[in-house]
């Protein structure tokens, strides 16, 4: 029994001394099953086409289920396929307006999937924040060889009209150089 106990303690003890890397991203660029470069037919009993743009086609994804992450629920996922592939996955969450007819910067949300997505795949890459225009933008990146993975609140003013979002894009890495 002892050496049961001692085993499991070290066990335990060596997946928490080892934390994840964006290695484990570039070895499993997935959400909820759907994996960046896979063939767009293997999810087509989730996926309802919307449009084309930029010669991509986007569909959303039909199943309720996938509109979580980390226990935040999401409004929107969509995913982007080109040549046949799952190119880009992207979720996103609308804010409503406050009591005042203001909005409020509230980035609490973001910080708990940075939280999470740190214990996951490492630290970030590098911050997306933007501070100097509109949309204001806090953000991470965690780049990989293939695949690059962003979280970001955009925030449009207290006043604005657009109302902030808070979005998640995994999407494949193209580099244009």
């Amino acid at each position: 029994m002892k050496k049961i106990l001692f085993t499991l303690l070290v066990s335990l003890l060596t997946v928490g001394a080892f934390p994840q890397s964006v290695a484990d991203l570039e070895r499993d660029p997935s959400f909820k099953g759907i994996t960046i470069g896979s063939l767009i037919s293997k999810y087509s009993d989730i996926l309802t086409f919307s449009h084309t743009s930029k010669g991509k086609n986007i569909y959303r994804v039909s199943e309720d289920h996938y509109l979580s992450i980390f226990n935040i629920r999401m409004d929107d996922m969509i995913v982007v396929e080109s040549d046949g592939k799952v190119n880009a996955i992207q979720l996103t969450k609308t804010y409503p307006t406050g009591s005042y007819g203001t909005n409020i910067f509230n980035t609490n949300e973001l910080l708990s999937w940075y939280s999470s997505l740190r214990s996951k795949y490492g630290n970030n890459s590098f911050s997306l924040d933007d501070m100097s225009e509109i949309p204001t933008i806090c953000g991470m990146r965690w780049k990989s060889t293939s695949v690059v993975l962003d979280i970001v609140y955009l925030f449009y003013g207290t006043l604005g009209t657009e109302k902030p979002k808070l979005q998640y894009h995994l999407y494949q890495r193209e580099d244009d150089y």
